[in-house]
């Protein structure tokens, strides 16, 4: 379309709400930017765009872009990432968005199905309120009395729930360390050390 004007731009935008498209800022800004550059010359914002054309701009800011791989794709990188899962947290503070659309019936229903449909366990998530600062820094010391490894990486990987725990109750995993009475630097900096050491000598060896 190479004429546009605003007859034409909200014919296009309902267009692309009648086929089902998204109509998100992101989205169109992907797949039709001359529509955004001109929705946004003629009508100030993307937003005054769509709203002028009847719709409502936060039903497609907030639920249009999510389909349910994007939704499992988002809580797999919020878990990665060690943050809090619980219902509560993400609803009102860390993504609410995403548990709307996540608890749309044409979705997953509820939280704890797009939970298990991102293969979080949903009981350790709902365990991470319930955790006190003595709770934490004794699994942390217990785990340190079993020889486990305590750097923050494989915690994310072993057990994402003590150090979400962590996280949210001590300012940084270094600080969660010392708190415990641990030696944050040398535990984990002392493996990567020496695996330099050892190769260092072997190097050595084959030199001689």
């Amino acid at each position: 379309m190479s004429r546009w004007n605003q007859e034409t731009i909200v014919g296009e935008i309902l267009r692309r709400h009648e086929t089902a498209q998204d109509l998100s800022y992101s989205g169109v800004t992907k797949d039709n930017l001359p529509l955004l550059r001109a929705a946004t010359r003629y009508f100030g914002s993307w937003q005054e765009a769509v709203e002028h054309a009847g719709l409502s701009y936060d039903e497609y800011r907030r639920y249009k872009a999510w389909t349910n791989d994007r939704i499992i794709d988002r809580i797999r990188e919020l878990y990665a990432q060690g943050k809090d899962l619980s219902w509560r947290y993400v609803s009102l503070t860390l993504d609410p968005s995403l548990a709307a659309a996540a608890t749309k019936k044409n979705h997953f229903g509820s939280w704890r199905a797009a939970l298990d449909a991102a293969g979080v366990d949903y009981d350790a998530v709902r365990r991470y309120r319930d955790w006190s600062d003595d709770e934490v820094l004794q699994r942390i010391r217990e785990r340190y009395a079993e020889g486990r490894p305590l750097n923050a990486k494989t915690l994310e990987k072993e057990n994402i729930a003590l150090i979400t725990a962590a996280r949210r109750r001590f300012p940084s995993w270094d600080k969660t360390l010392a708190a415990a009475g641990l030696d944050y630097k040398g535990i984990v900096l002392r493996a990567p050390f020496k695996r330099k050491r050892t190769a260092v000598t072997r190097t050595s060896v084959r030199t001689a």
